[in-house]
C-alpha cells in the first residue's frame, strides 16, 4: 500500500478550511479596519493632516502586494503551515510596536513594513494550503475560508470602537496584536497533505513530503518476483528461442542475465543522454539572474495569456477596493444620508458579502461554470448593478442595490487566485498568486491614486461609473481572447 497525491477533496480539508477562516477573521479583517484604528492617531502626529494616513496606507498596500514574490521561494524551502505561522506573528508583533510609536515613522515601520509583510503571505499562503486539499469542491472552500474575513469585518468595527473608548489607542493596538496570535490556532490544522490522501494500491507510485509523485519501480525484487515469468517470456521471444529445443535451468537463466544487462545499458545510455541534454537545456539560466528569476518565478511573464489574466484580476481588484472607499462616502456626501441610514446599506452590503462568500461557490458549480466564467459574469452583473445605484436616491432602492452589490462582489473576490490555479500548473501556483499581489499593488498605488483625483474634478457618481466600465473592459477583453484562441484551433483543425 502505498499513498498517491490525489488531493482529499474534503476530510482534514475542511478543518484547513476552518483554520483559514480563523486566521482571516483575526488578521485580514485589521486591514479593512485601518482607518478606524489609526485615523485620529496619525492625524494628531500630522497636526490634522492626512498626509501621515495616506503614506502608512500606501506603504502598507505597497509591502503586503510585494510580499507575494517571497511565497514562492518560500514554500521551496518552508512548509505552508511555518509560512503561516510566521506571517501572523509578524501581523501580531507590527501591531504590538505600533502601541508604543510616537511618531509616524514607527508606525510605517510597525504596521506598514512588519504587519504589511505578515498580511501578505497570509493571504497567499492561506489559498495554497486549501488549495492542495480540494479539486472539484475548491471553490467553495476558498468562500468559506473567505467568509471569515467579512465576519470579523462586521464584527470587529463596535469591538475596536469599544477598546479605543476604554485603552485609547496604545492599549487597543496592543489587544488587536495579541488577539491576532490566535491565528496560529488556525495554522496548526495546517496538517501535511499525506496524513489525509485517499491509500490505494498502485505499484510503483510514490509521494514526496509536498504531494508530488514518482512513477518508479519502489521494489525492485518484488517486481522481479511477480513479473519474473513474463520477463523471461519476452527475453526468449527476442532471441527466438520460443521455437527451439527447452533450455537447462541454467541456460535460461543465463539468457535472462544477459538481456537484463543490455536493457540496464540501454537504459543507462538514455538517462545520460537525457541528464546531458537536461543539463544543456539549464546551462542559461545557471548565471545570478537567471537563478532569481527562476526562484521568483518571472518567466511566468513570458506567458502572454498568463498576463491577460493577472492584469485582468488587478483591474477587478482595484475596481473593488475603490468602490468600497468611494461607497460610504457617496451616500453621506452626494445621497445627503445621514450616519444611521449609510451605517445599515454598509451593513446589508456586508451580510450579503459574507453570504455570497458561502453559497454562490456551490451555485456556479451546480451550473458547471469555470471559475474565469464566474468571475466575468460577477463582474458584469456587478457593474449594472452599481452603475443603477448611484442614479437612485430613495433608501428603500439604494438599501435593496447595496445587498445585490454585497452578493455580487463575493463572486469576484472569491474567484480571483482561483481562476489562476484553473490556468497555471500545481508547482507554478505559488509564484504566479505573488506576481497577481504583485500586480494588483502596482495597479492600487497608481491607478487609485488616478481615480482619486478623477473624484476631484468630478463627483463619486461619474467615478463608480467609470469603475464599472473597467470591470466591462476586463470582460470584453477576455472574451476576445477566448474567440480568438478558438478561431485559430478551428482553423489548425
Amino acid at each position: 500500500m502505498e499513498t498517491t497525491g490525489t488531493p482529499p477533496d474534503g476530510g482534514w480539508g475542511w478543518m484547513v478550511v476552518l483554520g483559514a477562516a480563523l486566521i482571516n477573521m483575526v488578521n485580514q479583517a485589521l486591514f479593512a479596519n485601518f482607518g478606524l484604528i489609526f485615523g485620529e492617531e496619525l492625524e494628531a502626529m500630522a497636526d490634522g493632516k492626512a498626509t501621515g494616513i495616506m503614506l502608512v496606507m500606501s506603504g502598507s498596500v505597497l509591502v503586503t502586494n510585494f510580499s507575494g514574490l517571497l511565497v514562492g521561494p518560500l514554500m521551496r524551502k518552508f512548509s505552508v503551515r511555518t509560512i503561516t505561522i510566521f506571517g501572523i506573528l509578524c501581523v501580531g508583533t507590527g501591531m504590538i510596536c505600533c502601541s508604543f510609536s510616537t511618531e509616524i515613522w514607527q508606525i510605517i515601520l510597525g504596521y506598514s513594513c512588519v504587519t504589511g509583510l505578515g498580511l501578505g503571505l497570509l493571504a497567499s499562503v492561506t489559498f495554497l494550503a486549501i488549495n492542495s486539499y480540494f479539486t472539484t469542491k475548491k471553490s467553495t472552500a476558498v468562500g468559506l475560508a473567505m467568509a471569515g474575513t467579512s465576519v470579523g469585518q462586521m464584527v470587529f468595527p463596535t469591538f475596536i470602537g469599544i477598546l479605543l473608548k476604554k485603552y485609547y489607542f496604545s492599549g487597543a493596538t496592543m489587544i488587536l496584536g495579541a488577539i491576532s496570535y490566535t491565528g496560529i490556532l488556525g495554522a496548526l490544522l495546517f496538517k501535511p497533505m499525506c496524513a489525509c490522501c485517499k491509500r490505494m494500491k498502485k505499484s510503483g507510485t510514490v509521494v514526496v513530503e509536498n504531494g508530488t509523485k514518482s512513477d518508479y519501480d519502489v521494489n525492485f525484487n518484488d517486481d522481479i518476483k511477480e513479473n519474473g515469468k513474463d520477463s523471461e517470456k519476452r527475453l526468449m521471444e527476442d532471441h527466438n528461442l520460443l521455437e527451439q529445443k527447452p533450455l537447462t535451468k541454467k541456460g535460461s537463466a543465463a539468457i535472462i542475465s544477459n538481456g537484463l544487462q543490455a536493457n540496464y545499458r540501454d537504459s543507462a545510455i538514455a538517462m545520460a543522454n537525457s541528464t546531458e541534454f537536461a543539463n544543456a537545456k539549464e546551462e542559461p539560466g545557471t548565471t545570478c539572474c537567471g537563478k532569481f528569476v527562476k526562484s521568483l518565478g518571472l518567466n511566468l511573464l513570458k506567458d502572454l495569456s498568463f498576463v491577460h489574466i493577472v492584469i485582468g484580476l488587478s483591474f477587478g481588484y482595484l475596481s473593488t477596493v475603490t468602490f468600497s472607499t468611494f461607497f460610504p462616502l457617496f451616500l453621506q456626501d452626494e445621497i445627503k444620508f445621514s450616519i444611521m441610514e449609510a451605517s445599515t446599506c454598509m451593513t446589508a452590503l456586508s451580510f450579503s458579502d459574507v453570504l455570497g462568500r458561502i453559497t454562490v461557490s456551490e451555485l456556479c458549480r451546480k451550473l458547471h461554470l469555470s471559475n474565469k466564467s464566474s468571475f466575468m459574469l460577477g463582474c458584469i452583473l456587478l457593474a449594472v448593478t452599481r452603475s443603477c445605484m448611484v442614479e437612485m436616491t430613495e433608501f428603500n432602492y439604494i438599501f435593496t442595490s447595496a445587498f445585490f452589490i454585497g452578493y455580487f462582489r463575493a463572486v469576484t473576490v472569491i474567484n480571483q487566485n482561483l481562476v489562476i490555479s484553473e490556468y497555471i500548473e500545481k508547482d507554478k501556483l505559488p509564484s504566479a498568486v505573488g506576481l497577481n499581489m504583485v500586480s494588483k499593488g502596482l495597479l492600487v498605488v497608481t491607478v487609485g491614486q488616478a481615480l482619486g483625483l478623477l473624484k476631484d474634478l468630478f463627483s463619486f457618481r461619474i467615478c463608480i461609473h467609470i469603475l464599472n466600465v473597467i470591470l466591462l473592459i476586463v470582460v470584453t477583453s477576455w472574451t476576445l481572447e477566448t474567440v480568438i484562441k478558438r478561431i485559430r484551433m478551428r482553423n489548425r483543425n
